[in-house]
């Protein structure tokens, strides 16, 4: 992975910091992501809250660009992962922490993975049209949300715990013992983002990178 250029040092080991922590404390999907991120060329971006409106988002550096890849050669995950960015809130570092930098690339990573696999298949249609991956939106909410779920109970710690079931993404079973909650997620996404699995569920991965080809 790179920095845009005007990324601070403190924010540069935040970052690095958090993905060591997830790889470290993670599952094998998140050290997975984590992995393929770091070893390819996708792009973070710091920005102050009032530029991105959310603690995180990610999308496609440069869909003119991009657009043209795929309609003259083909991706690889790898190549693909370096049409991306995430960009994480200043905030999100400042006012969060470790905790909330290591939440948002969990989800943003998750988000940024599905994306490239998105454009990995789009440019190979011609040759496997049947692999074309192309989710919706609550599919890739329920993606992430499901993942910062299993991070939580994989660090299994107080704070994370609280987090996830605060956000509707953990439960408390009758032991005593949390685990992820698919209702709560599935409300979280309808109450949250207007979102059902049989209603509304929203645009596909290609429309939100403005993809044409």
């Amino acid at each position: 992975m790179r920095f845009e250029k005007n990324v601070g040092e403190r924010y540069r080991r935040s970052v690095e910091d958090a993905f060591a922590t997830i790889i470290a404390k993670g599952n094998d999907e998140h050290r997975h992501v984590m992995n393929e991120i770091m070893r390819s060329d996708l792009l973070i971006r710091v920005q102050p809250v009032s530029e991105i409106n959310a603690s995180g988002i990610t999308g496609v550096i440069n869909s003119v660009k991009t657009n043209y890849k795929l309609a003259t050669e083909r991706m690889s995950l790898r190549e693909a992962l370096g049409e991306i960015y995430i960009a994480i809130a200043e905030e999100t570092i400042d006012n969060g922490g470790q905790r909330g930098c290591e939440g948002t690339f969990v989800h943003e990573g998750r988000h940024a993975y599905d994306f490239a696999q998105t454009l990995e298949s789009l440019s190979n249609a011609d040759v496997n049209p049947l692999g074309i991956f192309n989710p919706t939106l609550y599919e890739l909410e329920l993606a992430a949300h499901k993942t910062s779920g299993d991070y939580m109970l994989c660090v299994d710690k107080d704070e994370y715990l609280e987090e996830g079931l605060g956000l509707m993404i953990l439960c408390r079973e009758s032991d005593g013992q949390c685990s992820v909650s698919d209702d709560g997620i599935n409300t979280r996404l309808r109450d949250s983002y207007g979102l059902a699995v049989d209603a509304n569920q929203g645009a596909t991965a290609s429309e939100m990178m403005g993809i044409v080809v």
